[in-house]
């Protein structure tokens, strides 16, 4: 394996933050259509990264697939969930208003979801520094899907966890 440069690890860094980042926003923002675009941006993102495992898969590049996602896979997969629920908090406000405009159900709901896009925002930052220094680097596999496991163990305690008892303490 030839050695990188840390201006490549800097590089991809950079793209998987855009790149993420932006996938993220847009399953917020497809809310906007009643909750259609959020959806349909989860489906096709679940289809073609389920695709993209199968093939490489079972063309066998398993041993280079797996340890390299796995790592970074527990922030930036669930962080794109979270911004595509964000998106549906939008379109229920939009569905299902009660006694308020669509305007106004919008605005108050987006507080909520501004709230989860912005913890996402930071999973996929995590995300994006993970695949850049550590999902790319030649740490052995067994080493990686360990420390993945600990990672998706870590992100499943927080979300178990983040925010008891905050409703109903002011």
């Amino acid at each position: 394996r030839p050695e990188r440069r840390a201006e490549t690890d800097r590089m991809i860094f950079g793209t998987s933050s855009c790149t993420n980042l932006g996938i993220g926003f847009r399953a917020c923002a497809g809310g906007r259509l009643f909750g259609s675009g959020s959806v349909l941006l989860l489906l096709v993102n679940g289809i073609f990264i389920g695709a993209v495992a199968g093939h490489l898969t079972g063309r066998g590049d398993h041993e280079t697939f797996w340890p390299f996602v796995s790592g970074h896979g527990s922030f930036e997969l669930t962080a794109i969930v979270i911004c595509g629920a964000s998106g549906l908090i939008l379109g229920h406000a939009l569905i299902a208003p009660g006694q308020q405009t669509r305007l106004q159900s919008l605005k108050r709901r987006a507080r909520e979801a501004l709230q989860l896009v912005m913890g996402a925002a930071l999973m996929l930052l995590l995300a994006a520094f993970i695949e850049a220094f550590w999902s790319s680097s030649g740490v052995p596999a067994g080493i990686k899907y360990g420390v993945a496991a600990l990672l998706w163990l870590l992100v499943a305690l927080y979300l178990g966890v983040a925010g008891r008892g905050a409703r109903g303490a002011g």
